[in-house]
């Protein structure tokens, strides 16, 4: 059980307050200044689990520093406390979340054998079956819903069905080019978010709109062009109540769509076409994998395009590549040796 705000002790307060501690480049800011809302209140659920956890086992020392009860014993017997009680990758996330927090907390200390512990974490919690089966070709993807727009757009878009079908299909190939983030689809505006710049449509988010306060900065393929244009000039305004709003995704009567109605939309329209419900975040994972399936320095761009901020999200990915290079190596030469 998480530890009530009453009962954190004065130093562990003080000490996640100065995560946040504004400042500049003169006087210095807190460690954790960067991140979003959304991120800062998952790691403090995650802090006060392991308070609450340490108070459940008379270990809470209130006149300790917070980083000091951190010790590799006790991490370890929180870890396994979590894998008895929760989801493989619910107890991995409770133990990453915590290491964040206090690798900020002291950045000075010796937090390798935490690295190590969550790193083997991590990859304990690999995803489940139904993960790894969600990981499509991206080059299929894209040319299915490219099909699909192709044959949807021709039509007279005089329904609210199709209006809503060119709506969810242009949703999903766009994720499968800029695999960005749920709030940041759910938040997207005409000439702020998604405007024309020449002849090319560009997609930007600035640092205040993202999860990792990095900015986004995507340019959207031309072979979208023709169907962003019909959907923008004649199924959207079709569409009752989006006269006057910029939103980009409006729902039946006009306002924006909510990120739940995003998320049901995507997997159904992807589950109708791919015949595999896809929600926004699996485009991420496709085009990472596609990346990576590439060459090593491919797999280094999914950092950028999904907005990383730390190196360790995609060093999976390079790592793959790397394998996948090596082993494209060694089969050439065996080839050579064979033709030879």
């Amino acid at each position: 059980a998480e530890l009530h705000h009453d009962d954190v002790p004065e130093a562990d307060q003080a000490a996640w307050d100065d995560l946040f501690r504004p400042g500049d480049i003169l006087h210095g800011r807190g460690e954790a200044v960067h991140w979003a809302a959304a991120t800062r209140r998952t790691n403090a659920k995650h802090y006060a689990r392991w308070l609450g956890w340490l108070a459940a086992t008379g270990r809470l020392d209130a006149d300790a520093d917070p980083w000091q009860r951190a010790t590799p014993g006790r991490i370890e017997a929180y870890a396994r406390s979590l894998i008895d009680r929760l989801a493989p990758r619910t107890a991995a996330s409770a133990v990453i979340g915590l290491k964040c927090v206090l690798l900020r907390m002291h950045p000075a200390g010796d937090w390798r054998w935490l690295r190590d512990l969550t790193n083997r974490l991590d990859r304990w919690a690999k995803p489940s079956r139904a993960d790894r089966e969600r990981i499509l070709p991206a080059g299929d993807v894209f040319r299915r819903l490219l099909a699909e727009l192709a044959r949807t757009a021709a039509g007279p878009l005089a329904k609210r069905r199709e209006q809503l079908a060119l709506r969810d299909t242009l949703l999903c190939a766009v994720l499968s080019v800029c695999p960005i983030r749920l709030r940041n689809v759910a938040m997207m505006e005409l000439d702020r978010h998604l405007y024309r710049l020449g002849d090319e449509w560009h997609l930007r988010f600035n640092v205040h709109e993202t999860k990792t306060a990095q900015p986004i900065h995507l340019v959207l393929p031309r072979e979208l062009d023709p169907f962003l244009d019909v959907y923008l000039d004649e199924g959207r305004p079709k569409i009752p109540g989006t006269a006057d709003g910029a939103h980009v995704w409006p729902a039946c009567k006009g306002r924006p769509m909510a990120e739940g109605t995003i998320y049901a939309a995507v997997r159904k329209r992807s589950r109708e076409l791919l015949g595999v419900a896809l929600n926004p975040h699996a485009f991420r994972g496709i085009a990472a994998t596609f990346l990576a399936e590439s060459t090593p320095a491919d797999a280094l761009h999914a950092r950028p395009l999904l907005g990383h901020r730390q190196g360790e999200t995609t060093e999976r990915y390079y790592i793959r590549a790397s394998q996948l290079d090596a082993s494209r190596s060694v089969t050439a030469a065996f080839r050579q040796i064979r033709d030879a």
